[in-house]
């Protein structure tokens, strides 16, 4: 009986690990911008400092509003003074639902500069869920938006 509980305490236990984590304020408060893409279809996102619901909500929004208008997108996602995620923001239902769309919706992905275990979750992810994403440093943010569009018709 003890053996069987040993799996479910470190997968609680690396839960909790993680969200103490993520709840942990390393620099400044979160934000969010939106600089324009090259096209209609490709959605640009700068996320900076410990992001938080409010941020992560509004870029859902914006995300399902496109996903609403378009039958595919891009999107470009810079990530140079990102810190984490608070536990509100991750959970969020919106941005889980915006996640979840996205790949129906998303053809490419590209993540610009992101934290280590961000840059390994992504392209981990990239061979398994239907969506092309690729992380590129931050000097190689040009050749990261000829990616992101790459293959997509000028007009939109």
């Amino acid at each position: 009986m003890a053996r069987s509980r040993l799996p479910v305490l470190l997968i609680g236990g690396l839960a909790a690990a993680t969200l103490v984590w993520l709840a942990r304020s390393r620099n400044r408060e979160g934000w969010l911008r939106q600089p324009p893409g090259d096209r209609p279809t490709t959605l640009v996102f700068e996320l900076g400092g410990h992001v938080g619901q409010p941020e992560i909500r509004r870029m859902a929004e914006r995300v399902l509003a496109a996903f609403e208008r378009f039958d595919t997108v891009d999107m470009l996602i810079l990530l140079p003074g990102f810190t984490g995620f608070t536990p509100a923001a991750a959970l969020d239902l919106e941005g889980l639902r915006a996640g979840l769309m996205s790949w129906g919706k998303v053809r490419r992905y590209a993540v610009v500069a992101p934290p280590v275990w961000a840059g390994a979750l992504i392209n981990l992810a990239d061979g398994i869920i239907p969506v092309e994403a690729r992380t590129f440093p931050i000097e190689a943010l040009d050749e990261a938006r000829a990616w992101v569009s790459e293959g997509r018709a000028t007009a939109a």
